[in-house]
């Protein structure tokens, strides 16, 4: 197993010599996780990222979900996010996001070092001037504990119910780091392929902070 990370950071980090990148930005989000009662959660979510070379305010969003965790294996969590975003940088746009989530967490060696997340979103877009969408997201996340440090590498694909086909696919390489029982975050590189009728690509790095009360 422990030849498997390296091979998985080296296919997301290695891209054609022909793509051609579009932007570079930076995300970051932060995640306040409020434990109700047992095995019940609610996250407020904050996110926002920097594009045109990180100068401009590309996306910025707010929500919550609602939590529930079925088993040691199964979590179900149900939110809402309003979403701004000027994705071409010359013309605002804005929706309410609807999110409905399945999260598969699977072990993959019996002392947990290795773990496979997989997670199922339904993701309904109402656009308001524009069509709606609905999308099926569905992420991979290969994950390597050592100590408070836990490398990881994540792959995502974008189905776009509407337009019959992936809208999108995305990247992810970096480790996350836990300061403490209650806060704890994720540094990344992320990439993005656009398809369809708005072709692209972006580089970035980010952050996402969690906060545990």
């Amino acid at each position: 197993m422990n030849k498997i990370l390296p091979l998985f950071l080296l296919a997301i980090l290695t891209t054609e010599t022909n793509a051609q990148t579009t932007d570079f930005q930076l995300w970051n989000d932060t995640q306040l996780i409020i434990s109700l009662r047992k095995n019940l959660s609610a996250t407020i979510w904050i996110f926002g990222r920097f594009g045109e070379d990180a100068q401009t305010t590309t996306d910025a969003r707010i929500g919550g979900l609602i939590n529930k965790k079925i088993n040691k294996y199964l979590t179900l969590s149900g939110g809402y996010l309003y979403r701004y975003a000027n994705p071409t940088f010359r013309r605002p746009l804005y929706e309410s996001r609807y999110l409905g989530i399945a999260t598969l967490t699977l072990p993959l060696t019996t002392d947990n070092k290795w773990t496979l997340i997989n997670r199922n979103m339904y993701q309904y877009e109402a656009r308001y001037s524009r069509p709606n969408a609905t999308v099926i997201r569905n992420r991979f996340w290969l994950k390597r504990k050592l100590d408070k440090l836990e490398p990881f590498v994540a792959f995502e694909s974008f189905y776009d119910i509407r337009l019959r086909g992936f809208a999108r696919y995305r990247t992810q390489a970096g480790c996350s780091y836990s300061f403490n029982p209650k806060l704890s975050a994720d540094f990344y590189y992320v990439r993005q392929d656009e398809t369809g009728n708005r072709p692209g690509t972006l580089n970035g790095v980010g952050t996402s902070l969690r906060v545990y009360f």
